[in-house]
């Protein structure tokens, strides 16, 4: 197969607001990267990406960490990825240590080795887990498609700032070439 390039990603939001008493939402996002293949390779569909789904946590209260598995299907984060059937590809995600508020405020986020999930089916029972701090190497379906999904964990203070809060997650993907 030949060697391809990808472009740098682009960003989308992918994360709602969360509440916590008197406001903080959460809001994060995500990005991927789409390439076209060059021209001695155009039998390799180009990677595309569409969120499904926004990471949701919903109202969060002070000083109690709240948690979204990648199998909560109302509040888990999700996109479909699409490209090359049976082609192997590589997914890195850049995630944020926190989301963002106004006037300098936090809210600490993390995603663990089980906050994963991607399956070559849109069925969740199909689903293997996997660490989102680390590559993801796998293959695209027979439909040339791939589910992912993920959730995390925001971690408030007891003195947690009211209000909006939000970050992007990055999320480059490429074909491996194998």
């Amino acid at each position: 197969m030949p060697a391809v390039r990808s472009r740098p990603p682009a960003r989308y939001p992918l994360l709602n607001p969360v509440t916590v008493p008197s406001g903080l939402p959460a809001l994060a996002a995500f990005a991927l990267a789409a390439w076209a293949p060059p021209a001695a390779a155009q039998s390799i569909r180009p990677l595309d990406a569409a969120p499904r789904s926004n990471l949701q946590f919903g109202t969060v209260l002070p000083g109690l960490p709240t948690s979204v598995p990648w199998s909560d299907a109302a509040n888990a984060g999700a996109f479909d990825l699409r490209g090359t059937a049976g082609a192997e590809v590589r997914i890195d995600l850049a995630l944020p240590p926190a989301l963002a508020g106004t006037g300098g405020a936090s809210l600490p986020l993390s995603l663990g080795a089980g906050d994963g999930a991607y399956a070559a089916q849109p069925s969740l029972a199909a689903a293997a887990a996997f660490d989102p701090r680390l590559p993801l190497i796998t293959t695209l379906g027979k439909s040339g498609r791939l589910y992912l999904r993920f959730g995390g964990t925001v971690s408030p203070s007891p003195s947690q700032r009211p209000g909006p809060y939000g970050s992007t997650v990055t999320i480059t993907v490429s074909y491996t070439g194998a």
